[in-house]
């Protein structure tokens, strides 16, 4: 980010944040304990340095900073919470998923509402939405999290290989019925021209998260969501019943027709990144723009593969996406809860924040629109990639995860509800119908044990 770019933004918009930013005024220095989860890129960790010195500072405290990998700082937070040894401030990739609306619910949070609360204006309802948690020992939502960045998912496909079929991005149709014939025709020109591929990298499988991100974005495409913003469960509609039949219908027909790889049933999340390097595959959905950042080393490559917004829903109309949004926060039995709040604040300032999600190189996008009005690099029409995703996941509709609406979510994910239903059809035969009640009945005793009241 330029340093007049910075710096003009951050005058504008200061005076938003000044309520939060908690400076307190010591006779010693205090240590701030922050674990924080590796970044993909040096830059990032470089960055996140970088705020902290500054913070350090400007308040005369210490930091701690500590990375962890993706994998061990879920156990690690874990075993700390049970220990009751947590540190001040922790951020992780994955805890959106499952451990951050856990921890709130069992009242493991700290309200942080006096730093989310002077920069509501800034952030996106859906971010907002994610860290409004539910905490059953108060019977309270409050914001127990601080939104950082976001990722959601994206369509990417080869431009080399769709010329192979003699089509362009201009013929590709956007509504729903049509889109899928239309790959479908793209695979069977490819194969009467001698080429081995198939056209759809649709994981469908009960491994990983990638096929549960898939299932659900494609959910809402088909007009169905299976909790409501009061956190409440809507499986007991018919619409939405009948809606996840429909979905696991339209993946048995392609997988069984043939135009998504058969090993796609044991694909875990890198697996459909794999074939498409590979050109396995003409197509693939990810959940984040992993797999154009995984090649930006080579130009050619990159500008090979396109990125595309979904198609629209069966009713036409745009599918907002389903936005994972990744959230700091301050775990109860915190030693310096005050400081906590006090670095959280600083970080969320849009030029702090927007510096920390350059140096992610688009893999993460912001929760603050001024941060794209601010920062070139997020608009840049010479990159293929970022501002599609950019106006696919901030600027138009998007959605939270349902278990930030209600926790119980995280289980019917995490023990792969709606993937296995899906390979009771593909793999063993079950009908649709069968698979899907199967699923509703296990869905409902998981929820059973999360009763919202407000």
């Amino acid at each position: 980010m330029k340093t007049s770019v910075g710096f003009a933004l951050r005058k504008l918009l200061l005076p938003a944040l000044c309520a939060s930013i908690l400076v307190p005024v010591v006779a010693q220095a205090e240590t701030l304990t922050v674990w924080w989860n590796k970044g993909y890129y040096p830059e990032e960790d470089a960055a996140i340095k970088d705020i902290v010195h500054q913070w350090e500072q400007k308040t005369g405290n210490k930091v701690q900073l500590t990375f962890y990998s993706t994998e061990d700082l879920p156990t690690k937070l874990t075993a700390a919470v049970n220990a009751g040894s947590v540190p001040d401030v922790a951020y992780e990739d994955v805890g959106d998923f499952a451990q951050t609306p856990q921890l709130a619910w069992d009242g493991r949070l700290t309200d942080l509402s006096d730093v989310v609360g002077p920069a509501k204006n800034l952030y996106t309802k859906t971010a907002l939405l994610t860290a409004h948690l539910y905490n059953n020992k108060d019977k309270k939502r409050s914001y127990y999290a601080v939104p950082i960045k976001q990722q959601a998912m994206h369509v990417f496909y080869w431009k080399s290989m769709l010329a192979k079929a003699g089509k362009t991005e201009k013929d590709i149709p956007q509504q729903w019925d049509g889109y899928w014939k239309f790959w479908e025709q793209v695979q069977d020109t490819l194969r009467a021209k001698g080429e081995r591929v198939y056209s759809l990298g649709l994981t469908v499988s009960s491994t990983g998260t990638d096929n549960y991100y898939l299932f659900n974005q494609f959910m809402l495409s088909y007009g169905a969501h299976m909790v409501n913003e009061q956190g409440k469960l809507t499986v007991d509609d018919p619409k939405v019943r009948e809606s996840a039949i429909q979905l696991i219908t339209f993946l048995a027909d392609v997988y069984k027709k043939g135009y998504v790889p058969p090993g796609a049933v044991n694909w875990g999340d890198s697996d459909n990144n794999s074939a498409f390097y590979s050109h396995q595959i003409v197509m693939t959905f990810n959940a984040s723009l992993s797999i154009p950042a995984g090649k930006q080393g080579d130009p050619k490559i990159y500008h090979d593969i396109v990125t595309m917004q979904p198609p629209t829903g069966l009713d036409g109309k745009p599918t907002p996406s389903l936005v994972a949004v990744k959230s700091a926060i301050v775990p109860v039995g915190a030693k310096h809860t005050k400081l906590a709040k006090s670095f959280l604040s600083f970080l969320i300032q849009p030029k702090e924040l927007g510096t920390y999600l350059h140096a992610s190189q688009g893999r993460w996008l912001p929760v603050m629109p001024s941060i794209i009005k601010a920062d070139p690099f997020w608009t840049n029409p010479d990159n293929p990639h970022v501002p599609v995703a950019v106006k696919q996941e901030v600027l138009e509709p998007t959605e939270p995860w349902p278990q930030a609406l209600n926790p119980a979510y995280a289980f019917v994910n995490s023990q792969q509800v709606w993937g296995r239903a899906v390979g009771q059809v593909l793999v063993n035969g079950m009908k649709p119908e069968a698979a899907v009640d199967q699923a509703i009945t296990q869905i409902k005793q998981i929820f059973s044990k999360y009763q919202i009241h407000e």
